[in-house]
Order: C-alpha cells, then structure tokens, then sequence
C-alpha cells in the first residue's frame, strides 16, 4: 500500500480499507514502543535492562511521574516485571501484558502519558 494509498480512487481506498483494515500511521515505531506511538513514551527499556538495577529504576521512576498513565510490558518479561507491575498499581497506574509477534526491537517495557509529551530521551542508559 505505502505511499501509493493516497493515489487511489475512494472506491478503491474504501475496498482495500475493508480488506485490510485502514492505514496506519507510524506503524513501524508502534511496533516498536509495545503499541504506542514514541511521543507518548515517557520510560522504555530493553529486556536486558530489565536484568539490571539502573533499568529497573528508570522504570520506577517514570512511574512516579505525574504524567505516567499506563506501564505495557512485553508478555515474555511479565514474571520479571512483577515488582514494577506492584508499583504501577500502588502508584494509580494501569498497566497492560503485550504481545504481538511483529513487535520490532528489543524494547520490554515501556510507561506512557495519556497525551503526547515532550522527552528527548525514552530509552534507559545503561549505567
């Protein structure tokens, strides 16, 4: 489809639309941040910051952001990500098991604002 979508007529923009669903915007970077578009990501890590101290704190703090609404976690890390799925809870924060086989990259978690928000930053450093 790409950039050719807009080329076509109405019916035929209104006969793939019902065969394939609408198109997407930025579908690459959804699959990228679990289902999120990147502007509303305030926090994400990797699975392999995960297993590290300074991940795990990035994450927490994100949730004790004021603007942090919901925590997805990539359902392959749920066991690991207990602890911070607790904190999500105590904290007012919904969160979200994800899975989706055409998810892109590593990310693992990630904790988003309800709006879009201004963070040049989203990955974690590892330290």
């Amino acid at each position: 489809m790409g950039n050719t979508f807009k080329n076509k007529s109405e019916l035929d923009k209104a006969i793939i639309a019902g065969a394939f669903g609408p198109p997407e915007l930025k579908k690459d970077e959804k699959l990228r941040y679990l289902g999120f578009f990147r502007e509303r990501v305030v926090q994400a890590i990797t699975f392999d910051q995960l297993k590290t101290l300074p991940g795990k704190k990035a994450i927490e703090k994100a949730l004790n952001d004021k603007k942090a609404f919901e925590l997805a976690v990539r359902s392959e890390c749920r066991s690991e990500a207990m602890p911070l799925i607790s904190l999500a809870n105590k904290k007012g924060v919904s969160f979200t098991v994800v899975n989706n086989p055409k998810f892109i990259g590593e990310v693992a978690i990630v904790v988003v604002a309800k709006e879009a928000v201004d963070v040049p930053k989203v990955m974690a450093e590892d330290e």
